[in-house]
């Protein structure tokens, strides 16, 4: 059975059906991979007439050939008439299939299917499609490198700590920001391999200052979904950044581990729910990032595993400009103290700011106005 154009589908004697009855029309409506295992015993499958008729259909597998966010042209698939398990493994294969799909059709301009996409989507496919690429150029010639921005105690203005944030260092020296490769921040293996990156660096380096003596407090590491997932023969995140650290001989309180609204709320939060409490049982320290750009809610503040809440910036710089978004910050700063949770205000880069954050008794603050993210040759320490 494959889907068409107009989202209806053809079973293999020719007949048509309703785009209702398609197993792709689940898979396009998402980025990610949907999977039936067993559709007899699944309530959305179980009348289906692809199950109930002559084809039989009891395992489906599906990924969506996306071109760009929220632009999917059609589905990959592939169909069983008996009940299966998809591995991880297999799941990571059918994305690199997708990917490679696209790409395909990017490369062949399509006629009939690119008819149908403004210039403009394409031409931000094709993008992300060199971003994907110079991403990848960048892991296999180590060009990525991770600059420091210090995060302050607003009541001492003491530094406590320092958040990794990934750049890439060109050969020539000049740096580049995420904003060059942030299509491969989605994409579900190459994220997966950056953050790998990423915590390996961060763990070295803070290897290194605590073997020369320096009290640089913790340094904290932002997460990707796709580093939630297990993989047959890798281990799952827990158990990376446990051995992360163990060998490097560090006290878990010299790592923080940050993950976004979107990665919490994601397909797979439940499973992401409990590997944030075993590492919070560890000794680490979660923060929960970008608080409020997203779709959380109350009930989201109270049952995910966190210990600290970041106030997006975008609410930081607005505040003592609009009295909604200072409500708003408050509001946040309250929540988060009624809860036992500590604070951290990104983006701060006025001393009014500053000012008006430590009245709310805001926690931690970072941004411009206590430091610029550099590389950790640039970072001074000074004596207590």
């Amino acid at each position: 059975m494959t889907a068409n154009a107009n989202g209806s589908s053809r079973s293999g004697a020719g007949d048509r059906s309703r785009r209702a009855d398609a197993f792709c029309d689940y898979t396009i409506r998402s980025s990610r991979p949907f999977v039936v295992p067993d559709a007899a015993r699944d309530v959305r499958f179980a009348e289906n007439p692809f199950v109930t008729g002559s084809n039989r259909i009891r395992f489906y597998a599906g990924v969506p050939l996306e071109i760009e966010p929220g632009l999917r042209l059609g589905s990959l698939c592939g169909l069983d008439q008996v009940p299966r398990r998809l591995g991880a493994d297999v799941r990571g294969l059918l994305d690199r299939l997708a990917r490679c799909a696209v790409e395909r059709l990017l490369q062949s301009e399509d006629r009939y299917l690119l008819s149908r996409i403004d210039p403009g989507r394409l031409d931000r496919a094709k993008a992300d499609k060199a971003a994907l690429a110079i991403a990848e150029e960048a892991l296999a010639q180590g060009l990525f490198v991770l600059h420091y921005q210090p995060k302050i105690a607003l009541d001492t203005g003491r530094r406590v700590g320092f958040e990794a944030l990934l750049r890439l260092k060109k050969p020539d020296g000049s740096v580049l920001g995420p904003a060059t490769f942030a299509a491969a921040l989605h994409d579900p293996i190459l994220s997966r391999r950056i953050g790998s990156h990423v915590l390996k660096s961060a763990v070295a380096q803070a290897q290194a200052w605590e073997t020369a003596g320096v009290d640089f407090g913790h340094i904290a590491v932002n997460v990707s979904s796709s580093q939630f997932i297990a993989f047959p023969g890798s281990p799952c995140l827990v158990d990376e950044i446990l051995a992360a650290t163990r060998s490097a001989g560090l006290s878990p309180r010299h790592i923080q581990i940050e993950v976004t609204e979107g990665v919490m709320l994601s397909e797979q939060g439940g499973d992401i729910g409990v590997q944030l409490e075993a590492l919070r049982a560890a000794g680490f320290i979660v923060a929960f990032d970008d608080f409020g750009t997203g779709f959380a809610s109350l009930v989201h503040l109270k049952e995910f595993a966190y210990d600290q809440i970041k106030i997006d910036g975008s609410f930081v710089r607005a505040m003592t400009a609009a009295n909604a978004d200072y409500a708003i910050v408050k509001a946040i700063i309250d929540m988060a103290m009624a809860l036992g949770k500590k604070v951290v205000a990104e983006g701060v880069e006025t001393v009014t700011e500053f000012h008006a954050l430590r009245e709310l008794g805001c926690h931690y603050g970072q941004g411009f106005f206590f430091g610029r993210p550099v590389g950790a040759s640039d970072v001074r320490f000074f004596p207590a």
